[in-house]
């Protein structure tokens, strides 16, 4: 539908450990968050990772807390997390890629259409959240995957076996989708089951 706002974002969860890391700083580090967003700005790095290496080896702050000063200091972007929209896009820019976006927008108007669940894009995949992750979408040279974290997963010919697909080590299978015609209703059915486990 155009126009419709599409549910891009990060999980309420992740928000309140964001704003209680920031809120509790002070206390914890006896320097306020604007004079920590001053000393990030003395940074000499400028990739995320150096970034947050220098503020424990010269500050001795954490990587939880060096990662809320970075953000607040050089915006969101600083880890890769801009416009979500761009991101969705960068995934797909590619020539091997470009044919897997038709797939992904119908994998993410259904994955829209269950209650509760966000989808967060990343710099190289899609997380899938609902109270937790419950999966990530990736294009692959395959197809297209869409990982499920599950506790104890069916028998199905769709799942494949994958490592580091994104949102850590619960997803150990995804549904390969190597055209829409895959994307059918076991297809759904295996993603709703991992969301209703979230």
């Amino acid at each position: 539908m155009a126009g419709k706002t599409k549910k891009y974002g990060e999980p309420e969860r992740g928000q309140k450990w964001s704003a209680g890391v920031e809120a509790n700083l002070e206390k914890a580090t006896g320097r306020t968050l604007a004079e920590w967003v001053k000393i990030a700005k003395t940074c000499p790095e400028e990739k995320p990772m150096p970034r947050l290496r220098w503020f424990k080896q010269e500050h001795g702050l954490s990587v939880a807390r060096a990662a809320v000063v970075i953000g607040k200091a050089f915006g969101e972007d600083a880890f890769g997390r801009n416009d979500p929209e761009t991101l969705v896009k960068d995934l797909f820019s590619s020539k091997t890629f470009a044919p897997q976006r038709a797939i992904y927008d119908a994998v993410e108007k259904y994955v829209q259409k269950l209650n509760g669940a966000i989808l967060s894009p990343r710099k190289g995949y899609v997380a899938l959240y609902r109270l937790k992750q419950f999966g990530a979408i990736k294009p692959s040279k395959d197809g297209l995957l869409v990982g499920l974290a599950m506790k104890k997963y069916p028998k199905s010919s769709k799942f494949v076996d994958v490592t580091n697909l994104g949102g850590g080590d619960r997803t150990k299978k995804a549904v390969l989708l190597a055209s829409a015609k895959a994307f059918d209703g076991e297809a759904k059915d295996l993603i709703k089951a991992a969301w209703t486990e979230s």
